[in-house]
């Protein structure tokens, strides 16, 4: 017989007061209460269990706080809503603690053994405890009640609210025996009989419900997912309006905080993660703030087993490329379990952690930010792919012939690169060229922010920019690079030159390098023209 963890500190969990979202408002806070009009409208209509799954420190703890403060009848919570948007509405006081909630944050009930094997014990024990507690007289005393049987016990209606629902999966990976039994549990709660007991569920994760193979299990829950966001879509994250306020407020430079913590496009909006953004309020340091989860382990697993050459795509989105994946494929996908069949899947999955972002328009991935390129980057040179160790060395002699101006040095690499890197039937594409010039300075990952694709300056659109990290910017200079292919590596520099494109650059350093870069076809050369700018 399995020993119940005595030494935890049991998680309140019935009807919990509102000292979480006192806390939360205490700090920066913005405010996404109006998202409580979603779940108002969902009390008791067929349509009430929710699953919302992002990427870790994007706003779902800071969410569940706020909806059990909402709600709970433990607490009186009007005075810390007053100010906010949901208390405009015309249903703000109706609901305002008028609910019974079980609150559940599955983070608590982790047993001390590391396996997972006390896990449900734990969860039932506390959670029957205190229903037990709270409601003495509807319950035997000395008999024991799963969760489901006590709720059945107190014929009354509940609203649910789940945090880290999937953690289980992520924290005891290889415990099938566990994700079974949860599954199970979670059933007997939503499903069947357990229904009529519930007002509504609002669960939140990092992972959808659909990736553990639990789609019949649970197949009443609608998902709102980062790649299929729905209503939900500017609720988690700060948008892009959110981000300059707060920038304007703190006096934090927001091109420079776009550069390190934008680039996930959530159903129309341009999202920052939130946890980032209040780091760097606190810390005014623009740096990685981004936390490895549990369940990245089994991605750096699947990695490096080097599905259909994923180590070059890898190394390929860690230089500032894309990759395209048909939107079928990413939808077939976003359906798929834990079990890593090939490299799209791995994509995927990596989308939902927050380490790569999806254009579902385009039908591209890419890595969104400084940010998580430097927690790639960094998964990458722990593992000491020799691919990628190759190429940082052919890329470093780039560089630094770059700074020498020594433009032949230059060209003579780029065609190298050319040849070992891009297969035969895309060698002449338009695309190929921009990769190989990519690749070429991956090396600028030290001491540069990612490469910016297209930057608008001047007259146009700069093909690729390099900006020098903040702390480096005196030593290393900006790195303008314009790109053709079948005409000449004059025409692009004179081109830099006619456009202006340093007019915006300069508003970052005066210390900047041009570079024109053409691709012949027919000799299958690259020629390279490099001048120092001159500020006049």
């Amino acid at each position: 017989m399995k020993k119940l963890d005595n030494s935890r500190e049991k998680f309140m969990s019935v009807n919990v007061d509102n000292l979480n979202f006192q806390m939360v408002r205490n700090s920066e806070y913005v405010d996404k209460s109006d998202l409580i009009t979603l779940t108002n409208n969902i009390i008791n209509i067929e349509k009430r269990f929710i699953c919302v799954t992002r990427p870790r420190r994007f706003g779902k703890s800071v969410t569940v706080k706020m909806l059990n403060a909402y709600y709970s009848k433990g607490c009186d919570s009007k005075a810390l809503f007053s100010d906010l948007k949901i208390a405009s509405t015309t249903d703000f006081e109706r609901h305002l603690n008028q609910h019974d909630v079980i609150y559940l944050d599955m983070t608590e009930f982790a047993d001390d053994n590391g396996n997972g094997d006390l896990y449900l014990e734990n969860l039932n024990t506390d959670v029957v405890s205190e229903l037990k507690d709270t409601y003495s007289e509807c319950f035997e005393k000395e008999k024991n009640y799963s969760l489901p049987e006590a709720i059945r016990c107190l014929n009354n209606r509940f609203i649910f609210i789940i945090d880290e629902w999937d953690f289980v999966f992520r924290e005891y990976p290889n415990n099938t025996n566990l994700h079974k039994n949860f599954i199970d549990l979670l059933r007997a709660l939503f499903k069947g009989v357990g229904e009529r007991y519930v007002e509504f569920v609002y669960m939140t994760g990092i992972l959808p419900i659909a990736r553990y193979n639990t789609q019949s299990a649970l197949n009443n829950f609608s998902e709102y997912t980062i790649l299929n966001p729905g209503k939900f879509a500017k609720y988690y994250g700060f948008t892009e309006d959110e981000v300059k306020t707060l920038c304007e407020k703190y006096h934090l430079d927001f091109d420079t905080t776009k550069f390190w913590y934008d680039g996930y496009k959530v159903g129309g909006y341009e999202l920052y993660n939130p946890n980032s953004i209040i780091e760097l309020i606190n810390h005014r340091t623009f740096e990685s703030y981004w936390s490895n989860t549990s369940a990245y382990g089994l991605v750096k697993e699947a990695i490096n087993l080097n599905f259909e050459g994923l180590k070059d795509d890898i190394i390929k989105l860690c230089s500032g490329d894309t990759i395209s994946i048909p939107l079928p494929e990413i939808k077939s996908y976003n359906t798929a379990d834990l079990n890593f069949k090939n490299k799209v899947a791995i994509y995927i999955y990596l989308v939902h952690l927050g380490y790569l972002g999806c254009n579902l328009e385009e039908g591209i991935i890419y890595v969104p930010n400084e940010e998580t390129r430097l927690e790639l980057l960094n998964s990458v040179k722990e593992n000491h792919w020799p691919k990628f160790e190759s190429a940082l060395k052919l890329s470093e002699q780039v560089v630094v012939a770059t700074y020498n101006k020594d433009a032949e040095t230059v060209a003579n690499l780029l065609s190298k690169i050319h040849e070992d890197k891009v297969p035969a039937l895309e060698y002449n594409n338009e695309s190929a060229l921009r990769y190989v010039v990519l690749m070429a300075y991956l090396a600028t990952e030290s001491y540069y922010l990612a490469p910016l694709n297209e930057f608008p300056t001047g007259k146009g659109f700069a093909d690729i920019v390099y900006l020098p990290i903040s702390a480096n910017s005196k030593s290393k200079p900006a790195l303008i690079i314009e790109l053709k292919k079948d005409a000449s590596s004059k025409v692009a520099l004179e081109q830099i030159k006619e456009r202006d494109y340093v007019s915006r650059v300069k508003e970052y350093t005066d210390n900047i390098l041009l570079i024109g870069i053409n691709y012949d076809s027919k000799t299958k050369q690259h020629t390279c023209e490099i001048e120092e700018y001159q500020n006049s």
